[in-house]
């Protein structure tokens, strides 16, 4: 069966895809608390977290995301909302789902909790995992990992909106000793085989997944999302194009 035919039929859900990855309890522990978009649930995410994402249920390239910040002055509480590279601040929930209301695209949104990435040279980063298998009876790999770093302004780590791509070594090591990098490596490939092992229990034909990883200030690593029909084009923009002829030649065996 052609690999083309396969990827059009895997399901393009943010949320019908979490919930499958729900079902293992290490993989839950990874995944951001992420809701459906209501004005009630905005509100009672705000209450548990100071930082949320709003995003498209079904979206790619980071198009559609905004980030949603809860803000203190002097004991009164205020809510800074970002979009694109534009900024606004409202003082009440309802102003806030408002202002999310006339900006959002069709269709409908989740709210998700944020993670506090990890920084190189003062700007936020992600880590986009490739996984794939060569047939569906042969096992998951890591064939590629990079790391995304979001560009000056933006809330959104997609070189699609202006984001750097580098070795994950290289940022890994702006904070980590090479020791502790390298484990953080080995930790970020063994999350990530097991979700894809997780995710093909429900959708068996598939042999290709592309992951966008967080490490927050702690270490921990979290899955902010999980792409069926991930780009990757990123990793032809690293000086060592290895990983991409490795991505290239798992894409081929699977086409046979």
């Amino acid at each position: 069966m052609a690999m083309r035919s396969v990827r059009t039929r895997l399901d393009h859900n943010k949320m019908r895809k979490t919930k499958v990855l729900l079902r293992d309890p290490v993989v839950r522990r990874a995944i951001p608390k992420t809701v459906m978009l209501t004005e009630a649930r905005l509100r009672n995410m705000l209450r548990l977290y100071s930082t949320v994402y709003v995003k498209p249920n079904v979206g790619a390239l980071g198009i559609g995301v905004m980030r949603v910040r809860k803000l203190k002055t002097r004991g009164r509480v205020r809510y800074e909302w970002r979009y694109k590279l534009l900024t606004r601040h409202t003082r009440t929930i309802s102003a806030l789902y408002g202002l999310i209301r006339a900006y959002k695209k069709s269709g409908a949104y989740l709210v998700q909790r944020g993670i506090h990435l990890l920084r190189y040279k003062g700007r936020r980063y992600d880590l986009r995992v490739m996984t794939q298998r060569r047939s569906t009876s042969r096992p998951w790999k890591v064939t590629g990992i990079l790391a995304r770093v979001a560009a000056p302004g933006r809330i959104v780590t997609n070189g699609s909106q202006g984001a750097s791509i580098h070795p994950i070594m290289q940022v890994f090591r702006s904070k980590m000793s090479q020791g502790k990098a390298a484990n953080k490596r080995h930790q970020v490939e063994r999350l990530s085989l097991r979700i894809a092992r997780r995710y093909t229990r429900a959708h068996p034909s598939c042999v290709e997944l592309g992951l966008d990883v967080a490490v927050d200030h702690r270490l921990r690593s979290w899955l902010l999302e999980m792409n069926t029909k991930p780009q990757i084009t990123p990793f032809r923009k690293l000086k060592n194009r290895s990983m991409y002829r490795t991505i290239l030649a798992y894409r081929r065996s699977a086409r046979r």
